[in-house]
């Protein structure tokens, strides 16, 4: 499977974004430390550690770890769900 260098731009930027948003996030619950947040980290946290288990594919189609569509749906689902029971909570 060749990897064109668009998708190697696109996916290494939105590595990126979601560390940098974990970042402020874990920030932001180390201040505050209540379960607000840290149902909120654990949604960021998911999306980060997906998009960190894509990245060796882009190096080696050896790599590559087999996640179909569906696979991916429920991992952002599950992510989502976190965000959604953080941002209810109160």
């Amino acid at each position: 499977m060749h990897i064109g260098i668009l998708e190697v731009v696109v996916r290494l930027g939105l590595v990126a974004a979601t560390t940098f948003l974990f970042g402020i996030v874990l920030l932001t619950y180390l201040r505050m430390r209540n379960r607000k947040m840290l149902l909120i980290l654990t949604g960021f946290g998911i999306f980060f550690v997906h998009a960190l288990i894509t990245i060796p594919e882009l190096i080696n189609d050896a790599f590559a770890i087999v996640l179909n569509e569906n696979m991916h749906l429920l991992i952002h689902t599950i992510a989502l769900v976190f965000l959604l029971l953080g941002t209810l909570k109160d």
